[in-house]
Protein backbone atom coordinates (compact mmCIF):
# COMPACT_ATOMS: atom_id res chain seq x y z
CA UNK A 1 0.00 0.00 0.00
CA UNK A 2 1.67 3.10 -1.06
CA UNK A 3 1.94 6.35 0.99
CA UNK A 4 -0.70 8.01 -0.64
CA UNK A 5 -3.44 5.62 -0.08
CA UNK A 6 -2.63 4.96 2.97
CA UNK A 7 -3.22 8.68 3.97
CA UNK A 8 -6.39 8.83 2.07
CA UNK A 9 -7.81 5.42 4.21
CA UNK A 10 -6.56 7.10 7.46
CA UNK A 11 -8.63 10.46 6.72
CA UNK A 12 -11.50 8.60 5.77
CA UNK A 13 -11.27 6.70 9.04
CA UNK A 14 -10.99 9.61 11.19
CA UNK A 15 -13.82 11.57 9.17
CA UNK A 16 -16.48 8.15 10.02
CA UNK A 17 -15.14 8.44 13.82
CA UNK A 18 -15.75 12.07 14.02
CA UNK A 19 -18.92 11.83 12.63
CA UNK A 20 -20.40 8.82 14.66
CA UNK A 21 -18.69 10.46 17.62
CA UNK A 22 -20.74 13.84 16.91
CA UNK A 23 -24.54 11.46 16.12
CA UNK A 24 -23.82 9.85 19.95
CA UNK A 25 -23.09 13.19 21.61
CA UNK A 26 -25.86 14.73 19.98
CA UNK A 27 -28.25 11.90 21.03
CA UNK A 28 -26.89 11.71 24.34
CA UNK A 29 -27.96 15.79 24.58
CA UNK A 30 -30.98 15.46 22.84
CA UNK A 31 -32.63 12.05 23.89
CA UNK A 32 -30.94 10.86 26.95
CA UNK A 33 -33.13 8.25 28.08
CA UNK A 34 -33.84 6.69 24.84
CA UNK A 35 -29.50 5.76 24.91
CA UNK A 36 -29.32 5.17 28.69
CA UNK A 37 -32.25 2.35 28.18
CA UNK A 38 -30.72 1.37 25.01
CA UNK A 39 -27.28 0.63 26.87
CA UNK A 40 -28.74 -0.52 30.22
CA UNK A 41 -30.64 -3.86 28.33
CA UNK A 42 -27.33 -4.04 25.84
CA UNK A 43 -29.72 -3.34 22.73
CA UNK A 44 -27.38 -1.15 20.75
CA UNK A 45 -29.04 -2.35 17.71
CA UNK A 46 -31.67 0.84 18.49
CA UNK A 47 -28.40 2.62 19.08
CA UNK A 48 -27.28 1.88 16.26
CA UNK A 49 -30.72 2.77 14.21
CA UNK A 50 -30.98 5.78 16.05
CA UNK A 51 -27.31 6.71 14.73
CA UNK A 52 -28.02 6.04 11.19
CA UNK A 53 -30.65 8.13 11.40
CA UNK A 54 -29.59 11.19 13.14
CA UNK A 55 -26.59 10.27 10.16
CA UNK A 56 -29.29 10.65 6.94
CA UNK A 57 -30.42 13.79 8.84
CA UNK A 58 -27.16 15.37 8.68
CA UNK A 59 -26.48 14.22 5.15
CA UNK A 60 -29.71 15.28 4.04
CA UNK A 61 -29.47 18.93 5.11
CA UNK A 62 -25.98 19.08 3.66
CA UNK A 63 -26.99 18.21 0.48
CA UNK A 64 -30.08 19.93 0.46
CA UNK A 65 -27.88 23.25 0.46
CA UNK A 66 -26.15 22.18 -2.30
Amino acid sequence: MSGKVALQVNAMVGVASTAAASAIMWLLLTRPTDVAVSVASHDYEALAMAIGHQLGAWIHALLRFL
